[in-house]
C-alpha cells in the first residue's frame, strides 16, 4: 500500500480548477443592503417583524442558571492569556452578550447575516472592499453614544495590540477608511482572496468603547467587568466561580426587528465547577437549570430521578441543522516522532475500538467520524464520486493511493470482543515502519528506542474513553501513558502543542471561513502558538484544497473541494477519529420554554438567547422540589 506525504503540486491543472470556482457576485453587489449570503439570495427581507425562529411573543424576566467546567480568570476576552468567561468574545461562534457585532447570524439558513449594529452594509463587486453604515441610536451601557471614533480606535487596537489570535482574524483587511460620521469603509490587502468569506469576516466586528479602554490595558487580563454595548452587562463575578449576566433594561436594540424575540431572560448566571461529577449533583439538586449534555453515557444512566420521573425535570434530544465537523477525536501531534510517520498513525488509528467504547460506554448512542465535516455538504461517504476523482487526478503521487481507491468509513470492529484483525494490521504497519517487538515491547529496530506515547486529557469522560485504547496498545508492545491534567495546563500546553496525543474536537461548518479553516489544517499555523492545527499539518495538498473550499462561489464547488479535502486529511490519518452523537441532548429543569428546535427549523438549540422563562412553569418546579425535599 503506497503511502507518500505531499510535495509539489501541478499548478495549471490546479488554476483551471480554481478559476472553474469563480461565479459572479450576486445582484445586489455594489448596493446598500440589510444582509449578506454566502449563496444565493437572503431569505429575510428588510423590514420583517422578525426572524422566523424567534418568538417575538416571548416574556422578558426571571434567570436562567447555567454550569461551566473549570474556571475563569479573565474578562478580557481580546488577550491570549487566562481562561475567559462564556457568551464573552465577539468572535464566538454564539456572539457576545455584552458586544454587539456588525451583523448577526441568521439561524435557519446555511450561511446568512443580517445587520445588527450596523444598518446597512455594501461591498464591491470585486470583493476589494466593503462598507457599513452605523445606526445612529446605539450607545454604551454609560449612556455615551458608538461612534466612529469608537471604530476606528478598535480596529487600530486590535491590529497594534490585539493578540495573535484577533491580529489574525483582521489580517486580510489592509486598512479602515471613515466615509462620513456613520460610514466606514474595509479596505482589504492586495494580497487577500477576493472571496465573500472576506465579507463575513468582518460581520462579526465588534467595536469597543475607547473612552473606557484609554484608562486601561488593553492587552493584559483583567476581572474588572468590561463596559458593552450588548444586551446584557456583567453585573456580578465571583471570581473563578460566578459571573452574573444582567439584562439591559434600555439596551439600544431592543425594538430592532432582526432582536424580536432575542434575550429574554433578566439574568443569565453561569456557575462554575472543576468536576463534572460534582456539577451532575448540583444539576439534581436544582442548584442550576440546564446543561447541554455531550456524554452519551450520562444522559442514558445519569438523570434517572425522582424529579424526572415527575415530570419536573426533562431530557430531550434534537437533530441540530449545524455541521459537527470531527467532533471529538484523539489528535495525533506529526511535529514529534513517530507520530511523524503515516504509517505509526495509520496503526494507532486502527488499533482504537469505537464499535466496543461506543457499546460499553456511550450506550449505542454515538457515530463514528468517518469525516471532518460530519452533517455537511462537504462530508465524503464511500468511494470516492467521479468529479472528486477528477479533482484529486492533479494530486496523484502526491497523496496516499488510498485516497484514490479506498472506502472513507474506517473498518469495523466486533463490538463484544477484541479487534483481533484491526490490531494484527496495526501491527504489520508497525513492522513496516521499524518498530518491532523484542521482549514483549514495541522497540525501534534501529537504535532500541522503546514506542512511548503521552495522553493528555482535561476531563473524566476522554479520561475513561482512552483506558481501553492504552490498554490495546499495550498488546501491541507500545508504552502508552495517559495523564489527566487540569485545565488551565492544559491549555497552555495545548497553546504550545506540549503534547503526543490529546483529545480535542475539529470544528468544521457547513461554510468553512478562511481564517478558522486554515488555523486548523493548514501548513502556516503548523508551528504558530494558540493555533488549532494541533496535529501540525503541513501539507501542501491540503493547503491546496481549503483554499479551493474558501474560494468556492458555489456550493456545488465547495461541496467537491471539501470532500477532496476530507478524503485526504481522513487518509493521512492526523487524528483518530471517535464518534459524533445520533442526536443533540439537553438536560433541564421545566421552567422555561423555547421556540421549536431542530432541523429545518434552528441551526443549534437557541439557549440561552431565544428561551425564556415561564413562571408558571418554574412554581410547579419550585414546589415539586419542596415536596421532595419534604419526603
Amino acid at each position: 500500500m503506497q503511502r507518500l506525504q505531499a510535495t509539489g503540486l501541478q499548478w495549471p491543472a490546479l488554476a483551471l480548477i480554481c478559476a472553474m470556482a469563480l461565479a459572479a457576485p450576486p445582484a445586489w453587489a455594489g448596493e446598500p443592503s440589510h444582509g449578506l449570503s454566502y449563496f444565493g439570495d437572503l431569505k429575510y427581507g428588510p423590514d420583517i417583524a422578525h426572524f422566523d425562529y424567534a418568538n417575538p411573543d416571548a416574556p422578558k424576566g426571571g434567570r436562567i442558571r447555567i454550569p461551566g467546567i473549570g474556571t475563569f480568570n479573565n474578562l478580557n476576552p481580546f488577550v491570549d492569556k487566562g481562561r475567559t468567561v462564556y457568551n464573552l468574545s465577539p468572535a464566538g461562534g454564539l456572539g457576545s452578550f455584552i458586544f454587539d457585532s456588525l451583523m448577526r447570524k441568521s439561524e435557519d439558513e446555511l450561511a446568512s447575516y443580517y445587520a445588527w449594529l450596523a444598518e446597512s452594509v455594501e461591498f464591491a463587486d470585486d470583493y476589494t472592499s466593503v462598507t457599513y453604515k452605523l445606526r445612529e441610536n446605539a450607545y454604551w451601557h454609560d449612556g455615551e453614544p458608538v461612534t466612529m471614533e469608537d471604530v476606528l480606535w478598535t480596529f487600530d487596537t486590535i491590529k497594534t495590540k490585539g493578540s495573535p489570535t484577533w491580529k489574525i482574524l483582521y489580517q486580510n483587511i489592509d486598512r479602515i477608511e471613515q466615509i462620513d460620521d456613520w460610514s466606514f469603509t474595509f479596505h482589504f490587502s492586495k494580497e487577500a482572496e477576493k472571496t465573500p468569506q472576506l465579507l463575513i469576516e468582518t460581520a462579526t466586528f465588534a467595536p469597543i468603547p475607547k473612552h473606557y479602554w484609554e484608562t486601561r490595558a488593553f492587552d493584559e487580563t483583567t476581572l474588572e467587568p468590561p463596559l458593552g454595548n450588548g444586551a446584557y452587562r456583567i453585573g456580578k463575578v465571583d471570581t473563578g466561580y460566578k459571573v452574573v449576566f444582567e439584562r439591559v433594561k434600555d439596551y439600544w436594540a431592543r425594538d430592532l426587528n432582526f432582536a424580536n424575540g432575542y434575550f429574554n431572560f433578566d439574568q443569565v448566571e453561569i456557575i462554575w465547577f472543576f468536576d463534572k461529577r460534582v456539577m451532575l449533583q448540583a444539576l439534581r439538586a436544582g442548584v442550576f437549570d440546564y446543561w447541554f449534555e455531550e456524554n452519551e453515557a450520562d444522559f442514558a444512566t445519569a438523570y434517572d430521578f425522582e424529579a424526572y420521573r415527575k415530570g419536573l425535570f426533562k431530557k430531550e434530544t434534537y437533530r441540530m441543522g449545524f455541521a459537527y465537523g470531527m467532533h471529538f477525536g484523539t489528535v495525533l501531534n506529526t511535529r514529534r516522532p513517530p507520530l511523524d510517520d503515516i504509517r505509526v498513525r495509520e496503526a494507532l488509528t486502527l488499533t482504537y475500538n469505537f464499535e466496543w467504547a461506543n457499546r460499553v460506554f456511550w450506550h449505542e448512542g454515538m457515530i463514528r467520524n468517518n469525516s471532518f465535516f460530519v452533517r455537511s455538504g462537504l462530508q465524503a461517504f464511500g468511494s470516492p464520486s467521479p468529479e472528486v476523482l477528477d479533482l484529486l487526478e492533479v494530486f496523484r503521487g502526491q497523496v496516499p493511493e488510498t485516497v484514490f481507491t479506498d472506502p472513507i468509513e474506517l473498518p469495523k470492529n466486533d463490538p463484544f470482543g477484541r479487534n483481533r484483525e484491526t490490531l494484527l494490521r496495526a501491527d504489520a504497519l508497525l513492522q513496516e515502519a521499524g518498530w518491532v517487538v523484542k521482549d514483549f515491547r514495541r522497540v525501534h529496530e534501529i537504535t532500541g528506542e522503546p514506542f512511548e506515547i503521552e495522553f493528555i486529557v482535561s476531563s473524566h469522560e476522554h479520561e475513561r474513553m482512552l483506558t481501553p485504547f492504552v490498554e490495546n496498545l499495550a498488546r501491541l508492545g507500545v508504552d502508552g501513558t495517559l495523564r489527566r491534567i487540569e485545565g488551565t495546563a492544559m491549555a497552555n500546553r495545548l497553546r504550545t502543542y506540549d503534547f503526543d496525543a490529546t483529545v480535542r474536537k475539529v470544528y468544521t461548518w457547513k461554510v468553512p471561513f478562511p481564517t478558522p479553516m486554515r488555523r486548523t489544517f493548514t501548513s502556516e499555523f503548523a508551528e504558530m502558538p494558540n493555533m488549532r492545527n494541533y496535529p501540525g499539518i503541513q501539507n501542501p495538498v491540503v493547503d491546496t484544497l481549503v483554499d479551493m473550499v474558501v474560494k468556492a462561489r458555489t456550493e456545488e464547488v465547495m461541496n467537491t473541494a471539501g470532500r477532496a479535502l476530507d478524503r485526504v486529511l481522513l487518509h493521512n490519518f492526523y487524528v483518530i477519529p471517535d464518534g459524533h452523537p445520533v442526536g443533540r441532548h439537553m438536560v433541564y429543569w421545566d421552567r422555561f420554554g423555547h421556540p421549536p428546535i431542530g432541523v429545518p427549523h434552528m441551526n443549534w438549540q437557541g439557549i440561552p438567547y431565544l428561551w425564556w422563562f415561564d413562571e408558571e412553569k418554574s412554581a410547579r418546579v419550585d414546589a415539586g422540589i419542596a415536596a421532595l425535599k419534604g419526603n
